[in-house]
């Protein structure tokens, strides 16, 4: 089954012209030459700046846009990120991704409403946002506000539309689209959908964005299409609080909101049961192992993994990620020092690192989370100026081949 996610990504990474993503054997790299390649100047220079002014006044959001995905994505690709589920491709986790779009695909009946993702340009490969993983998840497209193609199918929307395949003599039925926007005066989605013949299809537009972005976003809506909220229990603590910082008090994330709202959903058309809940679950269970890796990766106590040997896998996964980047970017560094004399005065051995608030000795490619870690903070208050000691010093005169790094955290 195609998952119009991933082909979401690629229609992106052809849009900046990073060609060929996802393929096996080749070699993805941005162009060199011309205008395409300014979109891929990381500070604006004085080139982009006499670019963009050029431009007419309506065309440079999109240029904008486009020289943020650009730069982000090539980013991301130099830096060896899986650019399906955006997390390193040592901590990948596409595979329980697809375990869990299988189990929702395996458990769902009737017809489930459509999905698409409305995304805000900033939240593209940032590392909190999770409204890339419930479409990996769901398979549903993604669009971007600022990208001409994408401006253009949210402008011909129609709020009912009729499609293919459908139970009428014509073979067509009605298509519902909303967005949804808690706005004021916008009804419940509950209400909305028990409005709607059971027969007919639903499509939710999803704007995943931060509170602010996504006021921006609903104003790019257009206003024929009917605006809808969700019923949020008061009691109901967000699973995405310990990623970031809520802003409202009803505030949930992308993900969270979807699943209540294909649970909701399937309540109100009274599909399968208790249908709902069961997709709901399975959702709930994916952004919990979500938040989980997020918390590991960012040296963090996990909130929901139970188990110990699940929690060590992760650490050790993140341990071999860290060194195995480490090395690469000295393999790098080594290749640019053979012909660089300048690059080859900068180059040091990958030798261990010397901690002087702990006193002790650490392996280099450990000293990040050695820093963040409890019991280098405790040293750190005992010594707080970090100031080596004899040992330190006997040490250094002995081994003078060290890197010795004051680590202050």
């Amino acid at each position: 089954m195609i998952n119009f996610y991933k082909e979401s990504v690629r229609r992106l990474m052809e849009y900046v012209g990073l060609h060929g993503y996802g393929t096996p054997g080749v070699s993805v790299s941005p162009p060199t030459s011309g205008t395409a390649a300014l979109y891929f100047h990381e500070t604006e220079t004085p080139e982009w700046k006499e670019f963009i002014t050029s431009l007419p006044s309506g065309e440079r959001h999109n240029a904008s846009v486009r020289r943020r995905l650009s730069t982000h994505l090539w980013s991301a690709v130099k830096g060896d990120i899986c650019l399906w589920c955006w997390f390193s491709k040592g901590l990948c986790f596409c595979d329980r991704l697809e375990e869990y779009r299988q189990r929702l695909l395996e458990a769902q009946r009737g017809t489930p409403p459509e999905i698409t993702v409305v995304m805000h340009p900033e939240e593209i490969m940032r590392g909190t946002n999770s409204g890339h993983i419930i479409a990996f998840i769901l398979g549903a497209p993604l669009r971007i506000w600022g990208v001409a193609e994408d401006d253009s199918y949210l402008n011909t929307l129609q709020a009912v539309d009729l499609v293919g395949n459908g139970y009428s003599a014509s073979g067509e039925t009605p298509l519902h689209t909303a967005s949804l926007y808690p706005e004021s005066g916008a009804p419940l989605l509950e209400d909305f959908v028990k409005g709607i013949d059971s027969a007919h299809k639903i499509h939710l537009l999803l704007l995943d964005a931060t509170w602010s972005q996504a006021n921006a976003l609903n104003r790019h809506i257009p206003r024929h299409i009917p605006r809808v909220g969700l019923r949020i229990d008061e009691s109901y603590s967000s699973l995405f609080k310990a990623l970031r910082k809520q802003t409202r008090q009803s505030g949930v994330s992308t993900f969270e909101a979807t699943s209540m709202a294909l649970q909701q959903c399937c309540n109100s058309q009274h599909i399968g049961g208790n249908a709902g809940a069961v997709v709901h679950n399975i959702l709930t269970s994916a952004m919990k192992e979500f938040v989980d890796l997020k918390c590991l990766v960012n040296h963090r106590s996990a909130c929901f993994l139970e188990g110990p040997h699940t929690v060590t896998d992760i650490i050790e996964r993140r341990k071999t990620s860290h060194r195995d980047a480490a090395l690469d970017r000295l393999r790098q560094l080594n290749e640019k020092a053979a012909s660089d004399e300048v690059t080859r005065g900068l180059l040091l051995p990958p030798m261990l690192n010397y901690c002087y608030a702990c006193d002790v000795l650490v392996g280099w490619p450990r000293m990040v989370e050695h820093v963040m870690g409890r019991g280098h903070a405790e040293a750190l208050k005992k010594n707080p100026l970090c100031t080596p000691s004899v040992s330190s010093r006997r040490l250094a005169g002995r081994q003078n081949r060290w890197t010795k790094v004051t680590a202050k955290g």
